[in-house]
Order: C-alpha cells, then sequence, then structure tokens
C-alpha cells in the first residue's frame, strides 16, 4: 500500500525577504535610549531667507500661512524655522502685519494665494520665542541683501 505524504510533513526551505531588516534590531536599541537626532533651533534672533510657503485649512478648518524659513547666517545657517499663522478675524491685523514686512502689499486679501510667489526668496529678520510648550516666529524687519 503506498504511503500517504501530506503537504505538512514537508518543511519548506527559508524565503530569503529582501526587505528583512532585523539585522537592526540591536542598532535601534529601546525607546528609553533613543536620542532626539533633530534638535529645534534654540529662541534667539536670526536673519532667514522665507524658502518654503503652503496656504492650507488648519484643523480647525481655518485658513493658516506656513512658512518654512532657512536661517541664514550665524551658527545655525541651514537650519530651517517654521512658522504658522491661522487666518481669522481676530489674527488679521497680525497677518497684514508679517506680509507687509515681507513687502507684500495686497489690494484684495482674496488675492493672498496667487501672489505668494512673491514672498519666495525674502530675507527677513526674526526672532524665535517659545513660550511653555509652543513656540512662535515674529517678523522684525525685511533684509535687502
Amino acid at each position: 500500500m503506498p504511503e500517504f505524504a501530506s503537504l505538512f510533513d514537508v518543511v519548506p526551505e527559508p524565503v530569503h525577504d529582501p526587505m528583512d531588516l532585523s539585522r537592526f534590531n540591536e542598532s535601534v536599541g529601546s525607546p528609553k535610549t533613543l536620542v532626539r537626532s533633530y534638535v529645534e533651533v534654540p529662541d534667539g534672533r536670526y536673519r532667514a531667507q522665507i524658502t518654503d510657503l503652503e496656504l492650507g485649512l488648519a484643523s480647525t478648518g481655518n485658513p493658516i500661512l506656513k512658512y518654512g524659513l532657512r536661517v541664514s547666517m550665524g551658527e545655525f545657517a541651514g537650519r530651517m524655522i517654521w512658522k504658522r499663522r491661522v487666518i481669522t478675524v481676530n489674527t488679521l491685523r497680525f497677518m497684514k502685519k508679517d506680509l507687509l514686512t515681507c513687502g507684500l502689499l495686497l489690494d484684495r486679501f482674496s488675492h493672498l494665494g496667487r501672489r505668494l510667489g512673491e514672498l519666495q526668496g525674502v530675507g527677513l529678520e526674526v526672532s524665535k520665542v517659545t513660550k511653555g510648550d509652543s513656540s512662535d516666529v515674529y517678523f522684525h524687519r525685511r533684509v535687502v541683501d
């Protein structure tokens, strides 16, 4: 009588997984030993250039303008500082002041989206200030190099 062989009796050869990341397990360490590789730019006054701009919606549904500012001088040259300004009736006067400091005068605020390109590359003197867990960035003056 022929012997019955089950598929479960045969042990398959291990399949080589090209994305096997287990070789890095020891390098990761425990969460307690992890060190932040990114350290924020400390509070202070900086010369920076607007390199990134995004007009979008905040989680509240209000419009928000996000600025990416690259520090152009000093110890932190090349590092980024981020500024976010939610646009509401209460913040509109601060928003206008920021835009005027950057040299952007709007006839109508609704034109902001199509004129954002004019802010690209603008040099500014800014301050980063942290209070508690949050920080803000203040525009002092436009810098023309």
